[in-house]
């Protein structure tokens, strides 16, 4: 089985609305404005360069603030975020003009969690932090569980919808579709991964779970839906194939990406391939414009960038010039924009669907490893020198039963014949009737409880290291 995708527990009622401050410069982000002369041409280059190993830094794309197809402002897209860098993100649907239906085109993956689906050259970030460029094809593998019986099924896409047409079309939508799903289907609910309720009428992504959309054609009505039933266990698995070679990736081990196109750069040369990379719009192949990129120099930190007037292939050249050894364009012409340290370095002329950010973050976050298996949608905060970990993802991994008592207030965790209680904000913690003092009280952060890591593993006879130089906490697991 794969990788669950696990969400929260916590009630929603205790959900507030988190108000984001101001990011602060950091001495991880530095920016510069120059004149590059390419193809006997000169262009004017504005470029932030950003080291992602700084813990106290987080790449993402985020999109706007009503969900997928609706579009926001730039620069409300970076106060909403506390973003001390941001570039614009990927191609979308721009001229449609009924709101709701201005799609982006390119795959997406934040922290840790596919948010769209597609086909595209990638800007990746890894498990060392390091951004890479590769030309992947991203989607997901949905298996339903009843009994010994499964069914595996590949849905067409991830947070998109392909008109009322295409009575054919599966979807799977998470909570990032930031939208009611009333499309004319069946919408199959999941929460906690489990189906709960299926059914024609319109219906909100939980938070806490999915929506499988299912068409209106006579082959779903007769082949897919009568295979499925309330009470079916869900599992999840993200699936990933390098585009042109079809040799599988593993997508469990990308923290960020987003993808765009076409490359400009692959191994410190020019590598432009418009058939390769799927473009033949004259806009791009051949039209000079307002252009925005992302690339990797060669010390490994992340390069955003927009160049005014320039054709792809002299876009390329500036990135060579501008040393960087990896480099793919993004969305351009109005759409092009750049913000650092407090600076609309490039206005757009629209408003967009889609951005790549850099959050300052307000404490350090810590990686996660657990039996030697990088988790990068499970992150720990650094508070008072303990690591602080999002309890379930961790209950998980331990097989461990818990459950929580919204009355009460407080978790109760069963395993291998010991009981432990914990409460938000209180250090006494209860191990089969003995108060434990914890260092650090278990915290509610995001709707999410964290707790120090390092003492829910050491009391079951795990053991907790510490990688410095990746920032991350490394776990090892008994059964």
């Amino acid at each position: 089985m794969g990788r669950k995708l696990i969400t929260v527990f916590v009630a929603a009622a205790m959900l507030g609305v988190m108000q984001v401050a101001p990011a602060a410069a950091s001495s991880s982000v530095s920016t510069s404005t120059e004149q590059i002369s390419a193809n006997g041409k000169s262009f004017q280059v504005r470029t932030v360069r950003i080291d992602l190993t700084d813990p106290m830094l987080q790449l993402e794309p985020v999109m706007a603030e009503q969900g997928f197809g609706y579009d926001e402002t730039f620069q409300s897209m970076i106060d909403r975020t506390g973003a001390i860098a941001a570039v614009n993100g990927t191609f979308f649907n721009a001229y449609e003009k009924v709101a709701g239906t201005r799609y982006p085109n390119g795959l997406m993956i934040a922290s840790g969690q596919t948010i769209h689906s597609g086909e595209n050259q990638s800007l990746i970030l890894m498990p060392d932090k390091l951004p890479v460029i590769r030309n992947i094809s991203l989607g997901i593998r949905v298996t339903f569980v009843r009994d010994k019986q499964t069914l595996t099924y590949f849905p067409w896409g991830i947070n998109k919808y392909y008109g009322d047409d295409s009575t054919d079309q599966v979807v799977w939508y998470t909570p990032a579709m930031g939208r009611t799903i009333d499309y004319p289907g069946t919408k199959i609910v999941i929460r906690e991964n489990v189906v709960t309720e299926i059914t024609e009428g319109s219906v909100a992504v939980p938070g806490d779970g999915y929506v499988y959309f299912v068409g209106n054609s006579a082959n779903n009505k007769q082949n897919m839906l009568p295979r499925i039933q309330v009470g079916d266990k869900v599992d999840l698995e993200s699936v990933a194939k390098d585009a042109v070679s079809g040799q599988s990736m593993d997508p469990s081990q990308f923290v960020a990406a987003i993808g765009v196109g076409p490359k400009l750069v692959t191994n410190g040369a020019v590598d432009v391939d418009f058939m390769r990379d799927g473009f033949d719009d004259p806009k791009i192949v051949t039209q000079a414009n307002q252009r925005s990129f992302v690339g990797v120099d060669e010390t490994g930190r992340l390069v955003m960038g927009t160049v005014n007037g320039a054709t792809v292939y002299d876009e390329a050249e500036v990135a060579l010039a501008l040393g960087l050894t990896e480099a793919m364009n993004m969305d351009g012409g109005a759409s092009s924009a750049l913000y650092a340290d407090g600076q609309m370095l490039t206005s757009p002329g629209r408003l967009l669907s889609n951005a790549l950010v850099v959050r300052q973050l307000s404490e350090a976050r810590a990686q996660i490893q657990v039996n030697r298996q990088f988790v990068p949608d499970f992150q720990g905060i650094i508070r008072n020198e303990t690591t602080l970990v999002p309890i379930r993802p961790l209950l998980t991994a331990m097989n461990a039963e818990f459950k929580w008592d919204e009355e009460a207030f407080r978790l109760t965790v069963n395993k291998n014949g010991k009981t432990l209680i914990l409460n938000p904000d209180d250090r006494n913690a209860n191990l089969d009737g003995q108060i434990k003092e914890l260092e650090t009280a278990p915290a509610l952060i995001d709707g999410r409880m964290y707790v120090p890591i390092r003492f829910m593993v050491e009391t079951w006879g795990g053991k907790v290291d510490w990688d410095p130089a990746l920032f991350r906490v490394i776990v090892e697991i008994g059964g």
